[in-house]
């Protein structure tokens, strides 16, 4: 029996975390040219877009974090709701 509730808590999980993640928003990669054949001023440039993506990034793998403890936290949740009275049913038989 908890067996089947920890597999229903996972398939909760597993729903749950693509609807949460739904809120970060993924940043898109800039393009990256050749460095040799760039100009100063165009290397910065890409240097100035490529840091931009990284701090992007980093605030969309926060945000994908903070999905997935709340996602956890939901289906523990569900579960220790479900384990309650399967567990009062063990010790009554």
């Amino acid at each position: 029996m908890r067996k089947t509730l920890i597999g229903a808590a996972c398939a909760t999980l597993a729903l749950a975390t693509p609807a949460l993640a739904a809120n970060c928003v993924k940043p898109v990669a800039p393009p990256v040219a050749d460095k040799n054949s760039l100009t100063l001023e165009e290397r910065n440039a890409m240097v100035a877009r490529i840091d931009a993506y990284i701090a992007a990034m980093n605030v969309y793998l926060e945000c994908l974090e903070q999905s997935d403890e709340t996602a956890r936290a939901e289906a523990e949740a569900i579960l220790r709701e479900f384990e309650a009275p399967v567990a009062d049913l063990e010790i009554v038989q």
